[in-house]
């Protein structure tokens, strides 16, 4: 995954956190102590060496980068101010705003941010996903609109299956989960690594109580990469709800083997357990 793609799913499952509450799901897990060590010390180093070198854009932009990760968008948008400032016309900076806007929840501002940055650069992919996706979010049908105008323009076939995502999760928000359902069968079709789209795919079926067919999905995600730690905790909830215990047991502690953060997993299985 490209750095800005990566940055752009972060913000996808965060605004999406919450979609499935039925079926119990919880697919965002916290941070490790190893993991918020090591994002401080980046930042740190960040701001040691924009002391050095205060006109580095690219530092400027790395360190946005890593404070927007860390949550900590206020002054994640105090660089990108200072960013702006050195270049007002540059899309990317632009992009960056919007993205940084929309983890701290300011969608409104985001989307201000993401049109100019589209405006700047019309070719520019990704401003053009995040604003798709914060409509999608919003149960606005403007998201299918921009979608449909990514399939149609872009040549890369990974902007396109993120595009047809986009997609499945607003037809999955407005309840049209058949239509959902398309999508997301369209994105493994085209990108069978699309990890994602099996979660949601597997999600539908699961509230339709579908337990046997989500268990397929959910496992075929498996098969595609056994250390997706959320393949293995879905599976576990769906052989739970078929009535297979010590297989749900195994799969919660694969899981938890591979994401120790998973604390729908931990409860579960001490529940399982007792």
């Amino acid at each position: 995954m490209k750095l800005i793609f990566a940055g752009f799913f972060l913000v996808i499952l965060f605004l999406f956190t919450g979609c499935n509450n039925e079926a119990g799901n919880s697919k965002v897990s916290g941070k490790d102590d190893s993991s918020f060590a090591q994002s401080s010390a980046t930042i740190k180093g960040l701001q040691e060496s924009l002391k050095e070198h205060p006109d580095s854009a690219g530092l400027r932009y790395r360190l946005a980068e890593e404070l927007n990760r860390s949550g900590n968008y206020k002054e994640a948008l105090k660089q990108s101010d200072s960013l702006l400032q050195q270049d007002s016309t540059n899309p990317a900076f632009w992009y960056k705003r919007g993205e940084i806007l929309a983890l701290s929840g300011d969608t409104l501002k985001a989307i201000g941010a993401l049109k100019i940055s589209i405006e700047r650069a019309p070719l520019f992919m990704e401003p053009q996903l995040l604003l798709a996706a914060i409509y999608a979010n919003r149960n606005d049908p403007v998201a299918l609109k921009i979608a449909d105008h990514i399939v149609k323009s872009s040549e890369d076939p990974r902007t396109e299956t993120q595009a047809r995502f986009i997609k499945g999760l607003y037809y999955s928000n407005i309840n049209n989960k058949s239509a959902a359902l398309r999508q997301f069968d369209s994105c493994i079709v085209n990108d069978y690594s699309f990890l994602d789209a099996y979660v949601e795919k597997g999600l539908i079926l699961y509230d339709q109580k579908d337990y046997a067919g989500a268990l397929k999905v959910f496992e075929k995600a498996i098969q595609v990469s056994n250390t997706f730690a959320e393949a293995y905790y879905q599976s576990a909830r769906c052989e739970e709800a078929l009535g297979n215990k010590e297989e749900a047991i195994n799969y919660y502690k694969k899981a938890l083997g591979l994401d120790k953060t998973l604390e729908a997993a931990a409860k579960a299985l001490q529940k399982l357990k007792a």
